[in-house]
């Protein structure tokens, strides 16, 4: 008897109700940026019911005095002087709202799905705002590298100015550094004796002086331990942009929230969550027939504010790469 092949088949045209395709119904993974800069802050707050603005002081330190008194003169009394810096915090919010019959009909977890994408906006959100108020003083505080990529010289130099300004460290005894994957490349590249240290060369990074590593930290030169970003300033077009890296001191930007109203603090968001209000719809004098079936939100207040204009408490390094 002679072979047959299958009449009837998969791409067999009379066969309609088939099921052609297989949907997943787990969204696939995303590339999501870290959030380094809120780190580089010193955090504060405004109590609720005392206003929106902040205000600052700072005393002006006193010279040194190298004339001798008068003997039996009272002499005159010394006067102070302070200054003052203010900022207003402000309200971030964004909304994203799903009909009841999407609720119900969508493969997948809609409602937590758009509270997780909201959840990422608002964390880029806030650490796209911190780190503009860093950008915003570039002009005073940014140098090019001193070689051809970056490199442990130009740590040295920029803690060296920082010092050199009697600017105290942010950690501990180490300042705070802040650089992009392909500046960090060039870094790690850099052989000069008693330069780049890897984070898993630590002697305990479990047990370090100055607190236990971080989300993204790579590194440590120089007193500056470094964290990984791609939400860096840069200066330039592509492909001759050069990227921003940071080196933060105690006391330079503050961000300030309002009272149980500020941003979560969330550093990387594949293993943090960003608050996000997650509301079932319902019937209700706005929407009678309930056709709204969730809505997810946030709202927050807080501003971010360069704390010294006199003496800028960082440094920023602007650095070509050599893998692009």
């Amino acid at each position: 008897m002679a072979y047959t092949p299958a009449s009837n088949t998969t791409l067999t045209p009379s066969l309609g109700h088939l099921a052609t395709v297989f949907y997943k119904t787990r969204a696939l993974d995303q590339l999501k940026q870290m959030f380094m800069f809120l780190e580089g802050t010193e955090p504060d707050d405004i109590p609720n019911r005392v206003g929106k603005t902040v205000q600052w002081f700072r005393y002006s330190l006193l010279g040194a005095n190298t004339t001798p008194a008068a003997e039996g003169t009272v002499g005159t009394g010394l006067g102070l002087t302070t200054s003052t810096i203010s900022a207003t915090v402000q309200e971030y919010s964004d909304f994203i709202t799903l009909s009841k019959l999407l609720v119900k009909t969508a493969l997948d977890s809609i409602k937590e799905n758009a509270a997780e994408q909201l959840g990422y906006r608002a964390g880029l959100t806030v650490d796209t705002i911190t780190r503009t108020e860093f950008d915003s003083n570039v002009a005073s505080v940014a140098v090019a590298t001193l070689g051809a990529a970056l490199g442990s010289v130009d740590f040295r130099r920029a803690v060296t100015v920082l010092q050199a300004n009697n600017v105290r460290p942010k950690m501990g005894s180490d300042y705070f550094g802040i650089s992009h994957p392909y500046a960090i490349f060039d870094l790690k590249s850099d052989n000069t004796a008693g330069g780049f240290i890897d984070v898993l060369k630590y002697a305990n990074p479990a047990a370090l002086a100055n607190g236990p590593t971080m989300n993204g930290e790579v590194g440590k030169i120089e007193n500056v331990r470094i964290v990984r970003s791609t939400n860096v300033g840069t200066t330039g077009t592509a492909p001759n942009a050069l990227y921003y890296t940071y080196v933060i001191g105690k006391g330079a930007v503050g961000a300030v929230d309002l009272a149980g109203a500020g941003p979560s603090k969330v550093m990387d968001p594949e293993k943090q969550s960003f608050a996000i209000n997650v509301i079932d719809g319902k019937p209700q004098i706005a929407d009678p027939t309930g056709t709204i079936g969730a809505a997810v939100s946030y709202w927050f207040a807080f501003v971010v504010q360069t704390l010294d204009t006199t003496t800028y408490r960082y440094r920023i390094i602007y650095s070509d790469s050599s893998i692009i």
